[in-house]
């Protein structure tokens, strides 16, 4: 089992009054994912509502919430101490 947090670094520079609500600051973690041995995953916002999302396997999440916002500034930080930055 992997682990991350995921830091959405500029995405409230991107978003007007109304929609930076659903944003943490730059500095706190927008979501946590877990990655299971059979590669499905799980995903727990820590904005909005909390809410908790299953995805097939980490490339669906990355090309929903990570590689379809560019301009996020997107940072991944995992357990292993392996850093990405999106």
């Amino acid at each position: 089992m992997r682990t991350a947090v995921v830091y959405r670094r500029l995405a409230t520079a991107a978003k007007d009054d109304f929609a930076k609500d659903n944003y943490n600051a730059p500095d706190e973690v927008q979501f946590e994912l877990c990655v299971f041995s059979d590669g499905r995953v799980a995903q727990r916002w820590m904005v909005g509502a909390g809410s908790c999302v299953w995805w097939d396997d980490l490339d669906h999440l990355y090309k929903v919430h990570i590689y379809a916002h560019p301009d996020y500034g997107t940072k991944v930080v995992w357990s292993d101490g392996e850093v990405e930055e999106l």
